[in-house]
């Protein structure tokens, strides 16, 4: 009876340390969407995109894709687990982060997974003569933030760290 119990409290175990890992990666989430909203409000961007990577130009292949065809998958666990992290951390919060806001954020904590991520903030007209932003965060495989929001947007601006592949 002993060995069973044993064999029994094992896989609860686990689960009961995957439900903290998973709280914990929310309270991260809540935590970075935070500050990157204040950053973003208060600051400088000169002086926090730094978070974000090194600002590149955009890939020249990009330049006749559309955006709205973006695949919206993760390529690892571990960017599906900073994609719910982010959600359920924004739809937490008494406001609405921006699209830079959990771009950043998300970059952020991929990063400290050692998983790669490019930030793509993109502008696109509106009937006003004034331009309309937007940032989306890519990893391996396609959007993990802003995907389906960036439909009409032109890439202007990248930001990558060195890990990532783009």
């Amino acid at each position: 009876m002993l060995r069973d119990m044993a064999i029994d409290s094992r896989p609860r175990r686990v689960t009961e340390l995957n439900q903290w890992r998973g709280r914990a990666m929310l309270i991260e989430a809540m935590t970075l969407l935070t500050a990157t909203s204040a950053a973003q409000r208060w600051v400088p961007m000169a002086r926090w995109s730094r978070v974000l990577g090194t600002p590149r130009a955009v890939p020249s292949e990009w330049n006749d894709k559309p955006i709205d065809q973006l695949t919206t998958e993760a390529a690892s666990l571990a960017e599906y687990r900073v994609v719910i992290a982010i959600t359920r951390g924004a739809h937490l919060l008494p406001w609405k982060p921006t699209c830079l806001a959990e771009a950043a954020a998300g970059q952020v904590m991929l990063a400290r997974r050692g998983e790669p991520g490019v930030v793509v903030v993109g502008l696109r007209p509106t009937a006003d003569d004034v331009w309309a932003a937007h940032a989306w965060l890519l990893g391996r495989v396609g959007a993990l933030t802003g995907g389906p929001a960036a439909a009409g947007f032109s890439a202007t601006t990248v930001f990558a760290r060195a890990n990532s592949p783009h």
